[in-house]
């Protein structure tokens, strides 16, 4: 007598994913892509069929369009989880935005992706999707068993919820993590863009302020205006890549006061009309190992934090002083102040502490810089009474002076010295070819990794400027390919990314980030070449 095969257990089943896609040769390439991948794949490229085909337990994974026609991916997600709760989601868009990656993940997505989709990046997520939604299934079966139990087993009561307190903060720290790994592609791939444009733009302005006379006014100061300028725009950027998720602090000796003092204007503006803001300064001379630009958008943050405590108007004290060891940097208001729900998780990434608004990472972002800087944070704060946010750093040694030497003459150093430029944005490669001509470097180019791998073959050069962040084939397998046909081969990387873990494996290759100034580019290619 042949038994009745038992049901597939929850780990032996294959995956079940429901796509939808208003474009048809996307949903296609989806179904058979994943197929292949040994999942149950169904997909509609209307909206209303793929919620008619929804019902509990029927779909593991939702993967929808965020910009469809008749709807949106968030709105589909909602109306999907009124039928099947349990479904995970996870949007993807070919035109994302932060607003529209946080509008996401509160709305129940597990992940965001950009298109085009990569199978390395999607399939991780899908396995993290699928393990969420068991997840919330096993709870809501344990709540279930709970509900029937009887007063006599009371005990066994306890330890069933013991087990599903667990397994929720398991299920939060997984989404939590997702949501800041979503925000931060999302945002290092737009400060990607914007210092590729800054590059093009600096270069070329640099470029003009040489060849235009001393005496060639008012062009000379147009040109002088729009170089400051650009230099903000790549203060910004530097800013949005404090939210990704590979950045790392650059600690070096810091002068706390002095960093501060530099960016009183932009402290000044964040506040707007109504609010006054004092500044008092009492840790002068003393210096942190820190990173100067987050040591900056901290300040920033709480600013902007104590201005939305004060709907009416106040005052924000900036304040820094010193204590034993360590400096004090703090910020304090006179306004509506916290319950102490809210205190207890006003550094939680995602939640805010503002009614109806706020993205809930600025508290988040100054918690964490002070814990990789080695210091802390800490709130008081109540009803009625204000807030003060108190963000302690390590005091460290001042850097010790250095003697630099004076340059050689600028013939014996760069003169016929060639050099290779790898970098697949035109503009970005037009501007660094004409900078290091005008610098007497013999530049050739090459618009992709192969194109430049293919050129050492021909010539080798005396180094090489790459670009890291490049379709098909990224900076770093470039100069590891190229260092294993010419292991003494210099190489500066430029990059406008945040993800240069890679880098660091490129043994002797200097990293400067996008956008650079033509001196300094010059500079680092003559001390690489030595």
């Amino acid at each position: 007598m042949v038994e009745p095969r038992k049901p597939l257990d929850e780990d032996d089943r294959r995956t079940r994913i429901l796509i939808v896609d208003d474009e048809a040769a996307n949903l296609q390439a989806l179904r058979v892509t994943l197929g292949g991948q040994g999942f149950d794949v169904a997909g509609f490229t209307h909206p209303d069929d793929a919620l008619e085909a929804i019902t509990p337990g029927a779909f593991d994974v939702l993967l929808t369009d965020l910009m469809m026609p008749s709807t949106t991916g968030v709105e589909l997600l909602q109306r999907a989880h009124e039928r099947d709760p349990h479904l995970s989601g996870v949007i993807m868009t070919g035109e994302g935005s932060i607003a529209s990656a946080v509008e996401s993940m509160r709305s129940g997505a597990v992940d965001y992706v950009l298109k085009p989709l990569k199978l390395s990046n999607l399939l991780p997520i899908l396995a993290s999707a699928r393990t969420l939604g068991r997840l919330r299934r096993e709870n809501d079966q344990l709540e279930q068993s709970v509900r029937a139990r009887t007063a006599e087993l009371e005990r066994a009561l306890e330890e069933v919820d013991r087990q599903a307190a667990e397994r929720l903060k398991a299920e939060q720290a997984l989404m939590q993590a997702q949501k800041i790994e979503a925000i931060g592609r999302l945002t290092g791939g737009v400060a990607h863009d914007f210092n590729n444009l800054l590059a093009a733009v600096i270069g070329n302005l640099e470029l003009l302020q040489r060849k235009l006379p001393s005496e060639a006014e008012p062009c000379r100061r147009f040109v002088d205006n729009a170089l400051e300028a650009a230099s903000r725009g790549a203060k910004v950027t530097g800013q949005l890549l404090a939210f990704s998720r590979t950045q790392r602090l650059r600690l070096e000796p810091q002068e706390v006061d002095a960093t501060l003092q530099r960016s009183d204007p932009l402290l000044r503006q964040a506040l707007g009309p109504g609010v006054d803001l004092e500044v008092s300064l009492k840790a002068e001379g003393a210096w942190a190992s820190t990173d100067a630009t987050q040591l900056e958008l901290a300040a920033l943050n709480l600013i902007v934090n104590a201005r939305e405590a004060l709907p009416d108007g106040g005052v924000v004290r900036l304040s820094t002083h010193l204590e034993p060891d360590r400096i004090i940097l703090e910020v304090a208001d006179t306004g509506v102040g916290m319950t102490s729900e809210v205190l207890a998780r006003a550094t939680e990434p995602f939640f805010t502490t503002r009614t109806g608004s706020g993205t809930g990472l600025g508290l988040a972002q100054v918690h964490g810089f002070a814990r990789q800087c080695g210091g802390d944070c800490e709130i008081d704060s109540a009803p009625g009474e204000g807030t003060r946010v108190r963000v302690w750093l390590p005091r460290t040694e001042p850097p010790a002076l250095r003697v630099e030497a004076p340059p050689e003459p600028v013939a014996t150093q760069r003169d016929g010295l060639r050099v290779l430029v790898v970098d697949d944005d035109r503009h970005v490669r037009d501007s660094l070819c004409e900078a290091l001509a005008s610098e007497g470097f013999l530049v050739r180019w090459a618009s992709d990794g192969p194109s430049g791998l293919a050129q050492l073959e021909m010539e080798t050069p005396d180094a090489v400027v790459l670009d890291y962040a490049m379709p098909g084939m990224t900076g770093a397998e470039v100069a590891r390919r190229a260092q294993a046909s010419h292991p003494h081969l210099p190489i500066v990387f430029l990059s406008g990314y945040a993800d240069s873990l890679a880098l660091d494996q490129i043994e002797a290759a200097a990293v400067l980030r996008k956008p650079i100034s033509i001196a300094d580019l010059s500079r680092a290619l003559r001390l690489a070449v030595g």
